[in-house]
């Protein structure tokens, strides 16, 4: 339905320094079937249940724009072609329409008085439909103005008689009608005049009172020139919008109903693809409790608009957040209900939703190059102008920076296979062919006319896409761009584990084996590490025109006391938290390689200020801390403020922060020593005794250890710390810091270097003695002196190598059943890993010949006296086994006569002709000589009648 689509972000939004990744630092996310993807480092937050107010992103009051008399916050609401014939066809419901636009004199002339007017009676909601979808010549009432040929503007003009002769002409005396043979405007078979410009539409009504009421005299200015005037026209509105109780439809009602009702159309079955789109309870909590409504539909923060609002939006100043895509895309309904939820999370106003496919309404049609009102696609059909694709091509002139995974020209670096919109402005084929980047669908990017970068404008501020720095994060380099183009099954997993035991679960179409492959699996968790990544990116967007992701700096290692005759050095490492979740993963959209993933830096400086002195200012690390170092400036007894400054990272995606500590300056210097093995084994454990200056008290604290630091209050001058027995192997610097207190200043130890060595491991095993065909186990049991083994062994010599996980400290294997006859060497290793040593064992595997299950003879053609006939033989083999191979003889007896066949077996079987034979009864005895693999057997005896 929607091709692959991506791109790369290269706003100055999200620009920033990518480094190369440390060796080892991808992340494995499926060691085996039973492994999922991995939480990242920096998972985000499960959602809140009340959610701030909307504070943020800008917004816009289409009517208040478009239409001089109408002022702020209008009871009027654009209605999408898609969206209008939803209404016309409900069962149930009664609905009042205005039909037109800013581009309509006479409703320039009502539509305040109508607005005024439905205020006064009560009434919330008037839906504006304008048949001019570009709020121009696309007109689907009347399509002579359009810049298209004949059959071009007959693919539009059918919108329109379709509304007439479906909905809006069912009434007897309906005045909506249809220019007829004869008629001067036949040939473009629009709308006549004259129809109602306000009704009530009410499906329920059949064909005889479906406008329950309406007015279709077009007022001019002179005709509302006098107070009295302007009375009676307000009197018709309100007898027209309250003639009946009117039904409100919300944004609510159409985007998740239809995202809703389209996928379960599309993908019925749940557990495989997922679904609903959009879940009332669950997956849209704002306040309450268990029990209670969890939902407040009016604050559904997405809203569907038309084409002339999308060009008056992309006018206007300020932050906005667009998704480009459509209730018929199943690309987009992977994404809209998180970017919906995310919107709420971050306080947005509104997403402003825009679909290219003008005629969504139309479910006969696809979003192909058949579909002449998807503007997205070129403007020229089989050489002629079919399609308004000038109006897309206007989208993307405002969108300029805006980056896709299809390229203009050849040229372009960065991205895929060159596939651009081509169209003509304003629609005039006689002038010059303009090339649009084509933006594929689900598609969510923000937007400020007035966003710069490096002098030169870029209004797209970000894009939900990934761009080659995520493709090649080690490089960088250019290779190309690729949009998030997911389905539902995917981001409704993208957190899950793979369940052997539960295969289809959100699977989608993916097979995964019965038993499931490991590639099968790999396949769905790297579906599902897309999805997350490009979920991730869409937060990203979000969070962007949120002002960004918050942050905190804090800081360890910072003296509390310094003596005022010697401050000396200071060094300390400063962290810094934030909700930006760089996690992505290491291969792209699928294929069968093992889950990986990796984190983009948070990046950006951490400065250090005494006072107001700058002390030392560095880069925050892959692991988000920076350490800080410098000397102390002379300072006065007394309190003083070490200051921590983050400038935000990720191209201000992440704000700044500031934490503040204070410095005590203090008359007495102090000293202190640490007493610690230097050597440990891994399990072993030990002890370390920090002393401090005879007469200093307070707390000490031992650094160092993976775990954190470790704290003691002193006694008698000393303070002693266990070192865990859990500690892992590797080497570790251990210093002892003294607090201070209020005579004795700070102080810290010479360190200690600590190396904790690997222990040892005990692989044992015992030999296995089998039959062909039936396979067999091998186990194998590690033991270590510092506890139970866990981790991986591998078996070979025995087939392909296979790898198990050690459970209880035991792995076994299963050993196929094709495994051919011999001996073997099994050999069984653990690899190690941190903390223990590797260490393997090498046991006999021995396979014996097996009897085939069965050796028969089935005759297919009797042989005559004149004719040679055909015998089927079969040696049947285990299930799972090779097939026999090898030599059979058919032995054919009559009295002292016999005759002898020999044929070679294929696959264990083989059609063999047999000779002439003389009239009567003859036996046949099929004998297999046996192979590698099976034992010699003959089959029973079977009669063979010569009847001529």
């Amino acid at each position: 339905m929607v091709a692959a689509e991506s791109e790369p972000n290269n706003m100055n939004h999200r620009t920033f320094p990518w480094r190369a990744a440390a060796a080892g630092t991808a992340l494995a996310l499926a060691a085996s079937p039973l492994l999922g993807i991995s939480s990242p480092a920096h998972a985000e937050d499960p959602a809140p249940t009340d959610y701030p107010e909307p504070t943020h992103g800008a917004t816009i009051d289409w009517f208040s724009a478009a239409f001089d008399d109408v002022g702020p916050d209008s009871v009027f609401e654009s209605a999408t072609l898609e969206r209008f014939e939803y209404l016309l066809r409900k069962p149930a419901g009664k609905y009042a329409f205005l039909i037109g636009g800013a581009e309509d004199d006479y409703l320039q002339q009502t539509i305040g008085l109508i607005d005024d007017a439905a205020r006064a009676a009560g009434i919330d909601q008037v839906l504006v439909f304008d048949p001019a979808l570009d709020g121009d010549t696309l007109n689907i009432f009347d399509t002579s103005g359009l810049p298209l040929d004949q059959a071009g503007k007959d693919f539009v003009n059918q919108y329109g008689t379709r509304l007439v002769q479906n909905y809006l002409g069912k009434d007897a005396e309906t005045p909506f009608e249809l220019t007829a043979p004869g008629d001067p405007d036949f040939a473009d078979k629009k709308v006549e005049d004259g129809y109602p410009y306000l009704f009530v539409y009410d499906a329920a009504g059949g064909d005889t009172n479906r406008i329950v009421a309406g007015l279709s005299e077009r007022k001019t200015a002179a005709d509302l020139d006098t107070p009295a005037e302007v009375d009676a026209f307000k009197a018709e509105v309100t007898g027209v919008l309250t003639a009946t109780a009117l039904t409100d439809d919300t944004q609510w009602d159409f985007l998740a109903g239809e995202h809703n009702r389209r996928h379960a159309a599309r993908y019925p079955n749940q557990l495989t693809h997922g679904g609903p789109v959009f879940s009332e309870e669950e997956d849209l909590p704002n306040v309450g409790t268990a029990g209670e409504p969890v939902y407040d539909k009016s604050d559904f923060r997405l809203q569907s608009i038309t084409y002339p609002e999308l060009q008056y939006l992309l006018d206007q100043p300020g932050d906005f957040a667009i998704l480009f895509g459509g209730t018929w895309c199943h690309n987009t309904a992977a994404i809209v209900e998180q970017t919906e939820k995310y919107a709420r999370q971050y306080g947005i106003k509104k997403v402003y939703a825009f679909d290219f496919v003008l005629n969504t309404n139309d479910q006969t049609q696809s979003n192909g190059s058949g579909n002449y009102l998807h503007i997205r696609d070129n403007a020229l059909v089989s050489g002629q102008p079919r399609r308004a694709s000038y109006l897309y091509g206007s989208i993307l002139e405002k969108l300029s920076n805006a980056t896709t995974q299809y390229k203009v020209t050849a040229g372009e670096p960065g991205t895929q296979s060159v596939n651009p919109v081509r169209y003509y402005t304003g629609g005039d084929t006689g002038g010059t062919e303009r090339l649009a980047r084509k933006i594929q669908v689900g598609h969510l990017l923000s937007y400020n006319k007035d966003h710069e970068a490096g002098g030169e404008s870029a209004p797209v501020t970000d894009q939900a896409i990934r761009d080659s720095r995520i493709a090649n994060p080690e490089t960088g380099a250019e290779t190309g761009n690729l949009e998030y183009m997911t389905e539902v099954w995917w981001t409704q997993g993208a957190e899950l584990p793979f369940d052997p035991a539960d295969p289809d679960r959100l699977r989608g179409g993916q097979a995964v084996g019965n038993p499931p492959t490991q590639n099968g699996i790999n396949q769905v968790l790297n579906q599902r590490a897309f999805a997350r990544e490009g979920l991730l990116e869409v937060r990203d967007v979000i969070a962007g025109v949120a002002g960004g992701y918050d942050s905190e700096v804090s800081a360890t290692g910072a003296p509390e006391s310094v003596p005022a005759s010697d401050p000396g050095a200071i060094e300390v490492t400063a962290g810094v938290e934030s909700d930006f979740d760089g996690w992505y993963s290491l291969n792209g959209i699928g294929g069968t390689a093992t889950p990986a993933s990796d984190e983009v830096p948070l990046d950006g400086t951490v400065e250090l200020y005494v006072d107001d002195t700058l002390i030392d200012e560095a880069e925050v690390g892959a692991d988000r801390t920076a350490t800080l170092s410098g000397e102390l400036p002379e300072l006065t007894q007394g309190t003083h403020e070490l200051r921590y400054v983050y400038s935000g990272g990720n191209g201000g995606l992440v704000k700044g922060a500031e934490h503040t500590a204070s410095l005590h300056v203090v008359a007495e210097s102090s000293t202190t020593t640490l007493e610690a093995p230097t050597t440990l084994g891994f399990g072993q454990g030990g002890a370390a005794t920090a002393t401090v200056t005879e007469g200093a008290s307070g707390d000490v604290t031992l650094n160092g250890l993976p775990g954190g630091p470790l704290t003691v209050t002193l006694a008698s001058g000393e303070a002693t710390f266990e070192i865990p027995a859990s500690l892992p192997a590797g080497g570790y610097e251990l210093t002892a810091s003294y607090a201070g207190d209020d005579t004795y200043a700070s102080s810290v130890s010479a360190p200690v270097e600590l190396t904790v060595g690997k222990a040892l491991t005990i692989a044992q095993a015992a030999p296995v003695t089998t039959t062909y065909g039936q396979g067999g186990a091998l186990s194998v049991t590690l033991s270590s002196p510092s506890g139970t083994v866990t981790g991986d062994v591998t078996l070979t010599g025995v087939g392909a190598a296979q790898t198990r996980p050690l459970a209880g400290g035991t792995a076994t294997f299963t050993v196929p059943k094709d495994l051919a006859v011999g001996q073997y060497s099994a050999k069984l290793a653990f690899a190690g890993d941190a903390n223990l040593n590797g260490s393997q064992t090498q046991v006999a595997y021995t396979v014996n010949p097996a009897a085939p299950s069965a050796v028969a003879g089935k005759v297919k053609k009797a042989p005559t006296s004149k004719k040679a006939g055909k015998v089927k033989v079969t040696v049947a083999a285990p299930a799972g086994a090779a097939p026999a191979s090898g030599k059979v003889k058919l032995v054919l007896k009559k009295g002292s006569v016999k005759n002898k066949v020999t044929a070679t077996l294929s696959n264990g079987a083989i059609k063999v002709s047999v000779p002439k034979l003389a009239k009567g009864t003859w036996q046949l005895t099929v004998k297999y000589v046996g192979d590698s693999n099976y034992t010699a057997a003959d089959s029973a005896t079977v009669k063979v009648k010569v009847k001529r």
